[in-house]
């Protein structure tokens, strides 16, 4: 193989790879903001969209530690107002949250739900070094669709409530 043919090989090998980064890193993401609060407050979670076009429909299955927290409501804001949504926190520690409409949304970084949760006076007494706990919001199922019914790629990204002392 001659000099030429090796380098126009790598350059398309190159090519190839970088797009296939590129696609990785384009990559939609949905995650939970993180909040903070005492035992007996409500801390409010926003579920964030980093960057999406014509989202119609969503299904995420978020799991809590229910000793720690109590779901209160879930809302819909200014960016999501035209889906409709069902919350189902029929089972404590798990939420199934579902979100439809008949024309997409898009924009980046949006806000799309507001979840918030009550952290229970009886919190169970494992503090970390600094007197502080952390109750975890995972994520761990996530559909997205956008209004043609195709199937939007995204990656998720859990949340944190700090409890202070």
């Amino acid at each position: 193989m001659q000099s030429g043919q090796k380098r126009s090989i790598g350059f398309i090998i190159s090519l190839f790879v970088g797009f296939l980064l590129q696609g990785a890193v384009l990559a939609t993401e949905v995650y939970l903001q993180n909040g903070k609060g005492k035992p007996g407050q409500i801390v409010v979670c926003p579920v964030v969209i980093d960057d999406v076009k014509n989202l119609a429909g969503i299904k995420l299955v978020l799991k809590y530690d229910p000793e720690l927290l109590t779901f209160k409501e879930g809302a819909n804001t200014k960016h999501s107002r035209s889906l409709m949504h069902v919350i189902n926190d029929k089972t404590p520690g798990k939420l199934i949250l579902v979100m439809a409409g008949a024309k997409g949304i898009g924009g980046k970084d949006l806000n799309i739900m507001v979840l918030k949760f009550m952290i229970k006076k009886n919190k169970t007494d494992n503090p970390s070094n600094d007197g502080k706990q952390n109750a975890r919001l995972d994520i761990t199922e996530i559909q997205l669709m956008d209004d043609q019914l195709k199937e939007v790629k995204a990656k998720t990204k859990s949340g944190v409530i700090s409890i202070l002392p």
